[in-house]
């Protein structure tokens, strides 16, 4: 059943959008990126029997699972690599530097196995998200979709393409060293190095191996990346829904005027706009659950990413590993940033439903109607939160929490390396 409020207000801009705004198009990058590793996050259609679709999942599946195994192998020779300079006290720096890639490999790793775990609940929650999508062009003009699409889809192009220049500069980086200084030039001789620091039981410096595992660190970098940044931006694309359909409720609500029309029919309007608070709120934690696990390595990993950056960074370094690092913290600030921002936003927009209810016109309305106000006030005052399992509530707040965290988790390395 689709539970619509329905509005007493004509909306007074003038209707620019000619052509209605389907749900999936919040979703369209970030069907990309998981398509790009060979998987899906949610089902589109559970009762397609389609026999070429059917040969399409197994492919993709295929794809998906060579894509794992690929990214884990990668992982486990850094982890290989750290262990044994840790142990032998040689290659620090460049362990401390393989740390940085490993959190971030680790937990893209996490978010791929926990989404993919969650898809039937994801299918849920955007089914439920595809009841309560306005359909027609009016009703998107006063929920304001172009403008929620608009900004989400700026966002996300920014964050996308900031990590891919980032991902592929450094995986690049000793290809286009070797095209231009040794192939182009011929300045000095060519060492063979790979993007990453690992440890394999064979030199494959000398022999045709290099090229395999080239490849392999390239592909792993990449699925780690499509599959951090598609679980970032999908949970941020659910928030945006979630934050478009509270403040709607709440101007609708605050346009009531209770009182002109007959008492059952502003009791009906209210108990419309209970029910759509109390379906928001279950969302929101439809929403908790499926990416409280992400959240949580999200700020974990970058706390450990930040801290191990930095030090790499005030320990001096050629030009070129200093250009990655600085890259590398900036991609991890801004996704702090951007879901701490994405999480106030949520808050924000869940805060305002106790004092719509509150300030609009309801002292002319029936006494039933006044005692059915403070249901929804007093769930208001509970804003809704994007929650780090139960452990953390995500906020701008919970961000400066995290570098101060970072901030001494580096002054212990320093002071440890120093000794």
């Amino acid at each position: 059943m689709v539970w619509k409020l329905r509005t007493r207000t004509v909306p007074t801009s003038p209707i620019t959008t000619m052509k209605t705004i389907p749900l999936k198009s919040f979703f369209r990058y970030v069907d990309i990126f998981y398509l790009s590793i060979g998987m899906v996050a949610y089902d589109r259609n559970s009762k397609d029997s389609n026999p070429k679709r059917n040969w399409r999942r197994i492919m993709l599946r295929s794809y998906f699972i060579f894509q794992m195994i690929n990214l884990n192998l990668v992982l486990l020779s850094e982890l290989i690599y750290v262990f044994l300079a840790f142990g032998s006290g040689n290659n620090f720096l460049e362990a401390t530097m393989n740390l940085s890639f490993i959190g971030f490999v680790v937990v893209g790793d996490i978010k791929i196995r926990h989404i993919w775990g969650k898809r039937e609940r994801i299918t849920q929650v955007v089914r439920h998200l595809q009841d309560m999508h306005p359909v027609s062009v009016e009703q998107q003009t006063i929920y304001k979709l172009d403008e929620y699409l608009s900004g989400y889809r700026s966002v996300s192009i920014f964050y996308f393409g900031m990590h891919l220049v980032l991902i592929w500069t450094y995986n690049l980086y000793w290809a286009v060293y070797y095209l231009i200084l040794d192939f182009w030039l011929g300045i000095r001789r060519f060492e063979r190095m790979l993007p990453y620091y690992c440890w394999t039981p064979w030199d494959w410096k000398s022999n045709w191996s290099y090229y395999v595992m080239y490849i392999s660190q390239n592909l792993g970098g990449q699925a780690c990346l499509s599959g951090q940044l598609a679980a970032d931006m999908f949970m941020c694309a659910l928030v945006t829904l979630l934050v478009m359909h509270f403040k709607c409720l709440g101007s609708q609500i605050e346009r009531h005027v209770a009182g002109v029309l007959p008492a059952k029919q502003d009791l009906a309007f209210l108990q419309a706009s209970i029910v759509y608070h109390q379906r928001l709120l279950l969302l929101c934690q439809d929403i908790n659950e499926i990416f409280g696990v992400s959240l949580f390595c999200n700020f974990a990993s970058s706390s450990f990413i930040i801290c191990f950056v930095i030090f790499q960074m005030t320990i001096g370094d050629n030009i070129d590993s200093l250009v990655m690092l600085m890259l590398f913290l900036f991609c991890a600030m801004v996704q702090v940033f951007m879901i701490g921002s994405y999480a106030q936003r949520l808050i924000n927009a869940s805060e305002l439903i106790g004092e719509a209810v509150y300030n609009h016109d309801w002292f002319l309305a029936d006494l039933r109607y006044r005692k059915l106000m403070l249901v929804i006030i007093q769930r208001a005052q509970r804003p809704s939160y994007l929650k780090a399992t139960n452990l953390l509530k995500v906020s701008l707040v919970s961000v400066t929490d995290l570098l101060q965290l970072s901030y001494k988790f580096f002054a212990l390395l320093r002071t440890m390396y120093v000794q």
